[in-house]
């Protein structure tokens, strides 16, 4: 029994195996290997792409804000300033307002003081002739002043 390898053998079982080989490589494994990297690139080119995306909406995102901070510290100014000037009005509205009822108070006062002066002169004028006449009636005699 002979057990040593017959390289004739050994040599036709391992042609069609590297044909088999080089011929897989060549037509499935090449071609796959490169559509796998070109696949991994376009999976990096797209992640560093969002992250620009993400970096550019983080940076408007913040001068949008920056910009809404801005509009609304200008509405509360311009706010601020209505409301002072609108309670400026109002109080130079009551001011006169009072200034004008004042000077009707004054006049009626004075109206009102005119009249009681004209009543006390009428009843001091009449109040001798009156006195008289109560004396008259009491005494029941006529009295001279």
């Amino acid at each position: 029994m002979d057990i040593t390898p017959n390289p004739l053998v050994i040599g036709l079982q391992v042609a069609p195996f590297l044909v088999t080989i080089v011929g897989l490589y060549t037509i499935i494994f090449k071609p796959m290997l490169q559509h796998l990297e070109g696949r991994e690139d376009a999976i990096e080119g797209a992640k560093g792409r969002a992250q620009e995306l993400q970096d550019q909406l983080a940076a408007r995102t913040a001068e949008y804000e920056e910009k809404l901070n801005a509009a609304r510290a200008e509405m509360a100014e311009l706010r601020s300033s209505r409301r002072a000037t609108a309670l400026s009005e109002a109080d130079t509205m009551v001011k006169g307002a009072r200034a004008e009822a004042d000077a009707e108070i004054d006049t009626a006062v004075k109206a009102i003081q005119q009249e009681a002066q004209a009543a006390r002169e009428g009843l001091q004028a009449s109040s001798a002739v009156l006195a008289q006449h109560i004396a008259s009636q009491v005494l029941g005699r006529p009295v001279a002043s």
